[in-house]
């Protein structure tokens, strides 16, 4: 995605598409162990630098058609960003326009949080110690806005609001804390923006709940976050740069491991009217067999190598070395001119000696095959980022229609490849950040032109 305040969480989306009524497959995946030659796409020397264990990851049980809903997954903890705390409601985590911007209420206790109605105030007071907004919890931001200036800054905040957050699930609900330690806890992560070890320490202060949670596992909680979390856009104004509203981490779709190029898209939308707007759900981009594992990307799909291979290595902790990766490095030239920029200072070779390896033609088939793929399946909008995912068939967007833009095929000499090319420019794609919908085709056409 493009440049976020955090780097501890995953691309951010903001569209689901037919609204969390959709029904998702059910029993279509399991966790299995990965094994450390699988990835692809993370060196076993990157893994050892780093210390990262082969970990688990999520396998389709059955087949599945593009398109298809293949997981509907609940948050097991969400907290609010500090810096978009007035804006974002601490309950259903809506954001909508007040006053100046603001919500229009607010905790008068803690001064810390901020909501969208009476309702959701009163209901996140209700609420079990680690959602919503509790007394404990109260109690607890009330302490840490005494020490917010020794935290690092609003990153810190954040992580601190996480902290406690997690230390109110470990003593008041049992069952979400052991779905927060079945997530993966790397050692070697650590967040550049701010130090850790104080941050632990501080929290640790507040006493209470924060007290009982522990040093060690307030440390394993923030590995949790670094290598698990999913971040949540926050609405995005004319003008305004992207921004994060939450954080959330899932029990079941944190499990995903990353690809360049994924086989899956994640689709939320929080500011859905809707009961389950915190819900995100998976989608396939193409048929996959069972057995597959299924991945999806950290960042963007349009993110260049250089950019990807840095982010991946500093946020995540591996050096990636899959196909794509390999394929950008050897044709340099299909890099953006930023990208060209950038590459300058970070080319092995001077600007005007040869490659030391020669593309052959089977490679050049991959390229163009990539430079296919990405143009199906990235939105098109100018600042979207996001991923274009097939719509199931009966789904909300066919049912809308899609665009009514029509296109001439390639004049293909086979049958059988004008029949599949005229089936791929019916197929509708929907964005799983902007929700735009258009025709299979209209991207790759647009494109090519």
């Amino acid at each position: 995605h493009e440049s976020f305040p955090s780097s501890r969480h995953r691309d951010p989306v903001s569209f689901m598409p037919g609204g969390p009524s959709r029904r998702a497959c059910s029993h279509v995946v399991e966790v299995r162990n990965v094994k450390p030659d699988s990835p692809p796409g993370v060196s076993q020397q990157a893994r050892t630098v780093a210390r990262i264990g082969p970990g688990r990851g999520l396998f389709l049980t059955h087949a599945v058609k593009g398109g298809d809903v293949i997981l509907v997954d609940d948050p097991v903890m969400i907290y609010v960003d500090e810096g978009q705390k007035r804006h974002t409601c601490a309950h259903c985590f809506r954001m909508q326009s007040g006053e100046k911007g603001e919500l229009p209420r607010s905790c008068a206790t803690c001064k810390q949080v901020w909501f969208c109605s009476t309702q959701c105030q009163e209901a996140a007071a209700r609420a079990t110690p680690g959602q919503g907004h509790s007394p404990q919890e109260c109690a607890l931001l009330h302490k840490m806005s005494g020490i917010s200036k020794r935290l690092g800054g609003q990153e810190g905040i954040t992580l601190a609001r996480m902290l406690i957050k997690a230390a109110l699930i470990k003593v008041h609900d049992t069952d979400r804390w052991r779905q927060l330690q079945d997530l993966c806890a790397p050692d070697g992560l650590e967040d550049h923006q701010c130090d850790w070890g104080m941050i632990c320490l501080r929290t640790m202060e507040l006493g209470g709940e924060c007290s009982e949670l522990g040093g060690a596992q307030a440390r394993l909680m923030l590995q949790r976050d670094a290598s698990n979390g999913m971040g949540i856009l926050a609405r995005k104004e004319p003008g305004q740069a992207a921004a994060l509203r939450a954080g959330c981490l899932y029990g079941t779709c944190s499990m995903l491991n990353h690809a360049c190029s994924p086989n899956v898209a994640r689709f939320d939308d929080f500011d859905s009217p809707q009961e389950g707007n915190m819900r995100v759900i998976v989608k396939a981009l193409s048929d996959m067999d069972a057995g597959t594992e299924l991945r999806m990307n950290y960042l963007s799909i349009l993110v260049g190598v250089e950019e990807r291979q840095k982010r991946l290595l500093d946020e995540y902790g591996f050096k990636c070395e899959c196909d794509r990766c390999y394929l950008e490095q050897l044709f340099p030239d299909d890099e953006s001119d930023d990208e060209k920029e950038d590459s300058k200072f970070h080319c092995k070779n001077a600007p005007n000696e040869k490659p030391s390896h020669v593309p052959t033609v089977e490679e050049e088939d991959r390229r163009n095959a990539l430079a296919l793929w990405i143009a199906k399946f990235s939105c098109p909008e100018e600042d979207c980022g996001g991923t274009m995912a097939p719509v199931a068939e009966g789904g909300a967007a066919q049912q809308n229609g899609g665009t009514s833009k029509k296109r001439k095929l390639s004049d293909c000499t086979d049958d059988g490849e004008q029949q599949q090319e005229q089936a791929d420019a019916e197929v509708l794609m929907e964005c799983n950040r902007c929700g735009q919908v258009l025709r299979g085709l209209d991207r790759v056409y647009d494109l090519l032109e």
